[in-house]
């Protein structure tokens, strides 16, 4: 098995799929990984800052990984793994001592899992529900340069576009490359001709207007 040269997307969302809390550190601080869909991208990732903002990182950067408290380094890991640079010498048959894996085991972590996991849980919501409480008691200027953030509730503004009057929780916030501008992500609460609750909807900023509750608008 050849070695790891970075931690890429595959790794790192092995780890989220085990159910137990994911950071990477990227330039010295930690990123939390929510979710898997945060590392579907092999060009770069998407990781929750100390202020519940979304921050998008290359995975060249990233120097380590903290696993369920543990620290995991490329080297660990790649020892954990049993990856080496070359085969072993067919000379030498006599058969290695099997080593014990570096790795966290899903069952030693196990037992920790679900309270961390709330912890982590219960920490963001609570990050979402404080954005959104301060949205609320902040009125919007009338120059339109609102700020979109994750946890605002929007609204589908275009008329002309098919999905006018979906309203959902902004899940991710994204600059799109060459300066074409900047784009949310968000979970339609709602249902209409072409949505329903739970669809994942991907508009950008100019065709969407934050919301206090369903049915009243910001801007009106």
């Amino acid at each position: 098995m050849e070695p790891a040269k970075i931690f890429n997307n595959v790794i790192i969302g092995q780890f989220v799929l085990t159910g137990v809390p994911v950071k990477v550190y990227v330039g010295g601080r930690y990123l939390i990984i929510t979710e898997a869909d945060d590392v579907e991208d092999s060009t770069y990732g998407f990781g929750m800052d100390e202020d519940g903002d979304m921050q998008q990182f290359d995975y060249f950067a990233v120097e380590h990984l903290m696993v369920s408290g543990n620290v995991i380094e490329l080297d660990l890991y790649n020892k954990g793994m049993g990856a080496t640079e070359e085969e072993p010498k067919e000379e030498e048959p006599k058969e290695e001592p099997k080593e014990e894996s570096v790795m966290p085991s899903v069952q030693e972590i196990s037992k920790d899992v679900l309270k961390a996991k709330l912890d982590v849980i219960k920490q963001q919501e609570k990050e979402l529900k404080d954005k959104e409480s301060s949205l609320k008691k902040e009125p919007i200027e009338e120059d339109h340069h609102y700020t979109f953030g994750v946890g605002d509730i929007v609204k589908n503004k275009n008329g002309s576009c098919p999905h006018h009057g979906s309203i959902g929780i902004v899940k991710k916030v994204m600059e799109l490359p060459n300066d074409m501008g900047t784009v949310a992500i968000y979970t339609v609460m709602n249902s209409g001709p072409t949505y329903r609750p739970g669809d994942s909807l991907t508009k950008t900023i100019d065709q969407l207007e934050p919301i206090t509750a369903i049915g009243s608008s910001e801007e009106e």
